[in-house]
C-alpha cells in the first residue's frame, strides 16, 4: 500500500485548503445544536423574521449555531440557512433522489461579499444552505444524526473552498473583494454562462455560447477544486488513503458520490477527468495527513 501512495505523489498539484479549525468547528456546531430534534415538517415552513426566506424551527436553530461558531472562530462569514417551501421536495421514504433518511440538503452556495448583494452587514461573506422539509411519513427513528452532520459539513466545506478561492484571488490581483467577486462571476472559465442576457447585464460584454450542462459545471476549475475536496472527504470517511487511491486506480464500482458523478458525466472526456483526478489525489494526501 505504501508503494501506491508513492506512485501517486507525482500527481500532486496545488489545491485549495480549508482550515482544520473551521472544518471541525462548524461540524461540531451542527452536532451540538441537535437541530434535527426540532420540527422541520412541510407544515412548519414559514417566512423567517427579518428575512425574505423560508425557515422552520429546526433550520433557524441550525443557522444560529453556525453563525455563533463563525463568530467564535473570528471569521467574516455569515450563514443564511433556509428551507424549500415546495411540497414536492419534502423528504420521505419514497424519495426518488436517494436522500432518505439522512440527506436533508438541497444545495449550498457561496454568495460572495455581502456588499455585492446589498445584504445587511451580518458578516462580510454569505454562505447559503438550503434544506428540504420533511414529509409527514418521515420516520425520525431511521435518521442517523452523525451522517446528516457529515453531509452538511461536506457541503459547507465545498463552499468554503470557493470562499478561500476568492480570498486568494484578492491577494494575487491586489483588488477589493467586491472587484474579485465580480471578476469571478464574469469569468466563464470559473463560472459557466447559463443565461446570455443576465451575463450581458451583469458583466457588460458579450458572453460565450451559454452552457447549462452538468459537464460544463463540473469542468469549471473552481468547481474541480471544490468537488475534489468534497470527494476526498467522502472517500476518507470510508477508506484509508491507500484504499481510496486503489479504488480510483481500478475505477471500482464502489466509487459513488462525487467521484461516481464525475465518472458518469466526464467518462468520455479523459482530459477533463484527469484535471479532477489530480486535484483529488492532492486532497486525499493533504486530508489524510491532517487527520
Amino acid at each position: 500500500m505504501k508503494l501506491i501512495m508513492e506512485n501517486w505523489r507525482q500527481f500532486l498539484i496545488e489545491a485549495t485548503e480549508v482550515p482544520d479549525d473551521q472544518k471541525e468547528g462548524f461540524k461540531q456546531a451542527i452536532l451540538a445544536s441537535e437541530f434535527w430534534t426540532h420540527s422541520n415538517t412541510i407544515d412548519d415552513v414559514d417566512l423567517m423574521g427579518g428575512e425574505d426566506e423560508f425557515g422552520t424551527p429546526a433550520i433557524e436553530i441550525l443557522m444560529d449555531a453556525l453563525n455563533d461558531m463563525a463568530h467564535t472562530l473570528e471569521t467574516d462569514l455569515y450563514f443564511l440557512v433556509t428551507v424549500s417551501d415546495e411540497e414536492q421536495y419534502a423528504l420521505g421514504p419514497d424519495d426518488p433522489h436517494g436522500g432518505y433518511p439522512n440527506n436533508w440538503m438541497m444545495r449550498g452556495q457561496y454568495r460572495g461579499p455581502t456588499a455585492s448583494h446589498g445584504l445587511p452587514d451580518q458578516g462580510n461573506h454569505v454562505l447559503w444552505l438550503e434544506f428540504r422539509s420533511l414529509a409527514q411519513d418521515y420516520d425520525m427513528s431511521a435518521l442517523n444524526p452523525g451522517e446528516l452532520a457529515k453531509i452538511i459539513s461536506r457541503t459547507i466545506n465545498h463552499e468554503l473552498v470557493h470562499y478561500n478561492q476568492l480570498k486568494k484571488q484578492v491577494a494575487n490581483k491586489g483588488v477589493s473583494e467586491e472587484e474579485a467577486w465580480h471578476e469571478m462571476e464574469c469569468d466563464p472559465e470559473q463560472v459557466p454562462v447559463t443565461d446570455a442576457d443576465a451575463y450581458r447585464e451583469k458583466c457588460g460584454r458579450e458572453p460565450p455560447e451559454p452552457d447549462d450542462s452538468r459537464a460544463g459545471y463540473l469542468t469549471r476549475h473552481i468547481e474541480v477544486d471544490a468537488f475534489a475536496h468534497e470527494a476526498a472527504e467522502e472517500l476518507l470517511d470510508q477508506y484509508s488513503a491507500e484504499e481510496a487511491l486503489e479504488l480510483i486506480k481500478t475505477r471500482s464500482s464502489n466509487l459513488q458520490g462525487v467521484v461516481g458523478d464525475y465518472l458518469e458525466v466526464l467518462g468520455d472526456k479523459p482530459e477533463e477527468l484527469k484535471k479532477f483526478w489530480k486535484k483529488l489525489y492532492t486532497q486525499i494526501m493533504d486530508q489524510s495527513e491532517s487527520q
